[in-house]
């Protein structure tokens, strides 16, 4: 019963060993399987790497590309603006000496009308005062020819009286 006891042991210890020996197998399926997985994706990770580098250059070139472009588009609009600078400096001297011209030509317009004006306005003093000369010197003309024919009376009335006066004094004297 001993050696029955022992073998019961030992089977047990076997089944026990067994079970270990299906949990280390267990363990180890599952190490391959995760071995398996891993390697898999460090081939993954080289392709998708692989991809990466090759998407990095295109980008890094196509920056290249696009920085070139702007730089050229940089230049250009440079230029235009430069173009645009200049035009509007010419368009700005035309517009300056067709001002000028235009100034000067109306200056002259206007100093012509002003000399006619004052001309016109000259002979219409002119003739105003000369018609108020007229006008006055005929006025005077009567006024000296009214006085004229008052002072004859004046001298005729003095000599009428003058001589009523000698009359008088010698009526006077003789009487």
């Amino acid at each position: 019963m001993a050696d029955l006891e022992k073998l019961d042991s030992a089977i047990k210890e076997l089944e026990i060993q067994s079970n270990d020996l299906k949990d280390f197998n267990k363990v180890y399926s599952e190490i391959g399987k995760l071995k398996d997985d891993i390697s898999n994706s460090l081939s993954l990770l080289k392709v998708n790497n692989d991809g990466f580098k090759s998407i990095s250059k295109e980008v890094k070139s196509r920056l290249e590309e696009s920085k070139k472009q702007l730089e050229n588009l940089e230049s250009e609009l440079l230029k235009k603006i430069q173009e645009l600078y200049q035009d509007n400096k010419n368009f700005q001297k035309e517009l300056d000496a067709s001002l000028i011209t235009r100034l000067d030509k109306h200056k002259s317009d206007i100093q012509v009308e002003v000399r006619n004006e004052g001309a016109q306005i000259q002979r219409g003093f002119e003739t105003a005062l000369n018609s108020n000369f007229n006008s006055m010197e005929s006025k005077l003309k009567e006024l000296f020819d009214i006085q004229s024919k008052q002072l004859n009376m004046l001298k005729i009335l003095m000599f009428v009286t003058i001589g009523i006066g000698i009359g008088l004094a010698i009526g006077l004297y003789l009487k």
